[in-house]
């Protein structure tokens, strides 16, 4: 196969390159698909080219601004759809400039296209008092009310993402002293999270009242089948709509799976944990992402600004006799 072709490097990229080097998720390798699946009809529809032979130099910048525009204004996608596919296609021709040298220029001018601003997201989150009385919301003498109250203490103490809490087995569990869960998440990478005794007794308590085996998934529906992240979102919002209406004057933002994340972060900084240790419990590769908690929230802020303005005494830049001299001369200025 001509080395020229697109066909050939992207196949060696998605077949080779992603799972077996870069080790990247299935989830991620489908993302990247889906992108590659639209863009190239896009190549297809709009510029007439054959898929099949066409040539790494018939795509350049140009065709990509051209392909990030149709997103928006044809297809109308989000400023942060339109950032993901312009990082698949980023990380596509990252890997291209170390392989095909005859490219170079063409793929460095690619990878100079920015991403688009997006406007700030508000992050959602429960204050302690209400995280308490939703967590305490389920019936807990029933079945499905015991499984969703481990469920939502579970996905609280441990901030674990959806897909997370869905793939959980009892073989990652460390059940006992100093208590423990291994989660693995972005990259199929792995962390372990502490975990209080009563969530660890309660984790205890599910297995044995639900016959969980070793090898199980920990969360199921009524069919005995795998909760789905949805299947999760539904449980969490049937127990907002029920805490809404309990205590109309609290539960007033906009909710998602990801708030009991948020909420748990935001109450360890609270509680002056450090951003070091948040972003390991959280699974960030880098404490900047994790430093967002600390800039939105109001608490923090406002200990840090009581905390600092004893020190911030301003001083007098000019005696009194020096700011009528000053007045003076300003007055006098011609």
């Amino acid at each position: 196969m001509n080395n020229n072709q697109f066909s050939y490097h992207i196949t060696k990229y998605f077949s080779e390159y992603l799972p077996s080097v870069k080790g990247v998720s299935n989830k991620t390798i489908q993302s990247y698909r889906d992108t590659f699946v639209i863009f190239l009809d896009y190549i297809h529809e709009v510029y007439k080219l054959n898929i099949n032979k066409l040539s790494i130099h018939d795509i350049d910048e140009i065709i990509i601004e051209k392909f990030l525009e149709c997103l928006e204004n044809n297809r109308k996608n989000s400023i942060s759809t339109r950032n993901q596919r312009l990082a698949a296609l980023h990380s596509f021709y990252r890997y291209l400039q170390k392989r095909e040298l005859s490219c170079y220029d063409l793929c460095s001018r690619i990878l100079s296209i920015p991403n688009k601003k997006t406007p700030t997201k508000t992050i959602s989150y429960f204050s302690v008092d209400e995280i308490t009385k939703l967590i305490n919301m389920p019936n807990t003498k029933t079945k499905d009310g015991f499984r969703d109250y481990t469920l939502l203490l579970f996905m609280y103490e441990t901030a674990a993402r959806a897909q997370e809490v869905a793939d959980l087995k009892v073989n990652q569990l460390i059940l006992g002293e100093n208590s423990s869960v291994i989660l693995t998440g972005k990259g199929n990478k792995s962390r372990r999270i502490p975990i209080t005794n009563e969530l660890s007794q309660t984790l205890d308590k599910y297995i044995k009242t639900f016959h969980i085996t070793e090898d199980e998934i920990i969360f199921k529906n009524r069919r005995n089948e795998k909760l789905t992240t949805k299947g999760i979102e539904y449980i969490l919002y049937k127990y907002i709509k029920n805490c809404k209406a309990t205590y109309p004057k609290q539960f007033k933002n906009h909710y998602s799976n990801h708030s009991m994340r948020h909420s748990r972060a935001m109450h360890l900084l609270e509680s002056g944990i450090n951003l070091i240790y948040i972003r390991d419990i959280l699974g960030h590769s880098s404490v900047v992402t994790t430093e967002i908690y600390a800039k939105t929230n109001a608490i923090i802020k406002e200990k840090q600004i009581r905390e600092h303005s004893k020190n911030l005494q301003v001083k007098e830049r000019y005696s009194e006799n020096q700011k009528a001299d000053l007045l003076k001369y300003l007055k006098n200025l011609k």
